[in-house]
């Protein structure tokens, strides 16, 4: 296991065991976790950049999309992309990072910045799904709190036009 990913599950369990929860222990399985948000992105491949070197590559994605959810729907504003940098042994960090304006789950517009971070080996980037760890910031008053708690986790899929980000919430799952 990557010791990102085993970073931040233990980060997940300690903020739950302080909120009151069971005590838990860290396991080399992922949490599942509950799905709160599915977020679709769409690529438009003429606009990808990228740069190769002997040390390694990088690629900029630039993208559009939305969600619709349970506790947020939006579109994300112009400015959206994925930096994918790929080391000469062809492992791969991803970085992306996007805003959204839409309405809350009260119905009230606010905003949300999404940074969503992975990291995949050489040996999985055949996998089905990259693991992810998304962080948000939002001036929503009723997400703002629960949002930007260390507990979350994505996995993001391959689609015909993009991505399908799938995001949880992995302290809701250990209830």
């Amino acid at each position: 296991l990557h010791p990102r990913v085993r970073r931040q599950r233990q980060m997940c369990i300690r903020d739950r065991r302080r909120m009151g929860g069971k005590d838990m222990k860290v396991s080399n399985e992922i949490i599942a976790g509950k799905l709160i948000m599915q977020i679709q992105i769409f690529i438009d491949n003429s606009r990808i950049s990228s740069l190769e070197g002997r040390y390694g590559k990088v690629t900029m994605i630039p993208f559009t999309g939305h969600v619709k959810s349970e506790i947020f729907t939006g579109e994300i504003v112009p400015g959206g992309v994925d930096v994918q940098i790929e080391n000469a042994a062809g492992n791969r960090n991803m970085c992306a990072k996007y805003m959204f304006r839409g309405t809350d789950k009260e119905g009230k517009e606010c905003s949300l910045f999404v940074e969503n971070n992975g990291y995949v080996s050489r040996t999985e980037l055949q996998k089905e799904y990259v693991d992810a760890f998304p962080r948000f910031i939002t001036d929503s008053k009723i997400l703002g709190e629960y949002l930007s708690q260390p507990r979350f986790r994505s996995e993001v899929w391959g689609t015909q036009k993009g991505v399908e980000v799938r995001v949880y919430d992995v302290v809701q799952a250990i209830d």
